[in-house]
């Protein structure tokens, strides 16, 4: 196996096929990870040092690390860490072990003198990417500090949705099924989006919703970060990863989800509710167990809250997974 860094934007595109079949291959594979995704957080937040970092068995491309070093020399993930929640090397089982250690030979290397330390987040805790690096980085002597840095709820999903209300507390069954109820008497639906429309529509109404939901989120979107973010979701929605779902009364949008659809995983990636006159249905519990149910029927095996440890994501059945970051100071 050997090394080879592409340093240019227009590498996104050279790479294209290759690093999708190398996605579906992957230990680590989330909507992330992909170069769709990469690709464009690039061309929204790039213009420092790019370097994929790619290896090769002869002409194959068996492992890929999405880095760039910023103005202050650090190294980091393609992708950053607001809008991300998943980074790693990206290779298969079988080829994960020693893509790391070629990587990190890479980076260690006089070709690759332009970072003094390395800020990487949101590595899964199991992939063994921490540890492996730090071991590699305390030989070179190294510092090397790795933490806990947050959690993202998930939980394996059976084969119908009563099923998964029987894995639930029993007063947290009762509410749910009293929610759903009762927004079925008032005549809210979900709507979920499998055709998007042209004009990104559905993104917009997704977007609108988002930013009426709470403080936190329209300071998010008002921080510069909403071009770019909305750019985000139509680069996934064109590649057919992000899907959006609605709950509606009458043509009145209550609350959103926009979640990831990727191999038989769902991942949630955003919300947004009218937190104004319906606040009494419960608009984001009952389209949360609608989307379960849809999950489910639509033959998908886990459910990935992915970060943060929000409470309603622990009534609905999450159990944490740790996402690691480890800082690395040559």
């Amino acid at each position: 196996m050997h090394v080879e860094v592409s340093r240019s934007a227009e590498d996104f595109n050279k790479l294209k096929h290759s690093w999708k079949v190398l996605v579906e291959q992957s230990a680590v594979s989330t909507p992330f990870q992909t170069v769709e995704f990469q690709n464009e957080w690039w061309t929204n937040f790039g213009g420092d040092a790019l370097r994929l970092i790619c290896v090769y068995d002869t002409d194959n491309l068996v492992g890929l690390a999405s880095m760039y070093i910023d103005k202050n020399n650090v190294l980091r993930w393609v992708g950053g860490e607001d809008i991300a929640d998943y980074h790693d090397v990206i290779a298969s089982e079988e080829n994960v072990e020693v893509v790391r250690k070629l990587v990190f030979d890479w980076l260690s290397g006089s070709q690759a003198d332009d970072w003094h330390s390395a800020d990487l987040a949101n590595i899964p805790q199991w992939s063994g990417s921490v540890s492996h690096w730090s071991e590699l980085a305390l030989a070179q002597d190294w510092k090397a500090a790795s933490r806990i840095e947050t959690v993202c709820p998930q939980l394996a999903l059976p084969d119908n949705f009563e099923s998964y209300l029987g894995v639930l507390g029993g007063k947290q069954r009762r509410e749910i099924r009293r929610k759903l109820r009762r927004a079925d008497a008032e005549g809210a639906s979900a709507v979920f989006i499998t055709d998007p429309s042209d004009q990104y529509l559905e993104i917009q109404e997704f977007i609108k919703l988002m930013e009426s939901s709470g403080r936190e989120k329209a300071e998010f979107l008002n921080s510069g970060m909403r071009e770019a973010f909305v750019n985000i979701l139509k680069a996934m929605q064109d590649c057919g990863l992000l899907r959006l779902c609605f709950l509606k009364l009458e043509d009145h949008n209550l609350a959103s989800y926009a979640y990831f659809s990727m191999g038989d995983t769902l991942y949630l990636y955003n919300s947004g509710y009218d937190v104004g006159q319906y606040a009494a249905l419960s608009p984001g519990w009952v389209l949360l167990a609608k989307l379960f149910d849809h999950a489910i029927n639509n033959g998908h095996k886990r459910f990935d809250f992915m970060r943060g440890d929000e409470d309603y994501k622990y009534r609905f059945g999450g159990e944490d997974v740790s996402l690691m970051r480890l800082q690395i100071n040559r």
